[in-house]
C-alpha cells in the first residue's frame, strides 16, 4: 500500500504514450506503465524499496503528511473599497439579486475561469 501522496499523469516520449506515477515526497521515486494501474503498482513497489534503502543508508525519511480538511462554513468577512462596494450593490440591484448572491456569482465565475486555465 502506498504511504505517501503521489501524482499520476500521462506523458509521451518518441511517440510512445505511457503513465507515470510520481511520489510527491520521496525524491526520485516513480513508477511507470502502459496503464495507469501499472504505473501505480510499480510506484508502490518502488516506494517500499526507496524506504528500505533510505533506512539502510541512513537517509532521512520524511514523515507521512496528514492533510487537514478544512471545514468551510460558507461564511466570510470581506473588505472592499467603498466605491467597489457601492458599484457591486448597484449592479446587484440592477440584476434583481442580493449583494451576497452577486458576490457569490462573481467568485464562482472567477474560480471557473482560473480552473479552466490551470486544468
Amino acid at each position: 500500500m502506498i504511504q505517501y501522496p503521489f501524482n499520476v499523469f500521462q506523458t509521451e516520449i518518441d511517440g510512445h504514450v505511457f503513465w507515470i506515477a510520481k511520489s510527491s515526497y520521496l525524491k526520485g521515486c516513480v513508477g511507470q506503465g502502459d496503464l495507469q494501474e501499472e504505473a501505480i503498482k510499480e510506484l508502490e513497489e518502488n516506494e517500499a524499496a526507496w524506504l528500505e534503502t533510505a533506512e539502510q543508508a541512513g537517509i532521512p525519511i520524511p514523515p507521512i503528511p496528514i492533510e487537514r480538511i478544512e471545514d468551510y462554513s460558507g461564511k466570510m468577512t470581506l473588505r472592499l473599497a467603498p466605491y467597489v462596494h457601492m458599484q457591486a450593490a448597484h449592479l446587484a440591484q440592477m440584476e434583481g439579486i442580493s449583494l451576497n448572491q452577486y458576490i457569490n456569482n462573481a467568485v464562482v465565475s472567477q474560480n471557473a475561469a482560473i480552473s479552466a486555465m490551470i486544468n
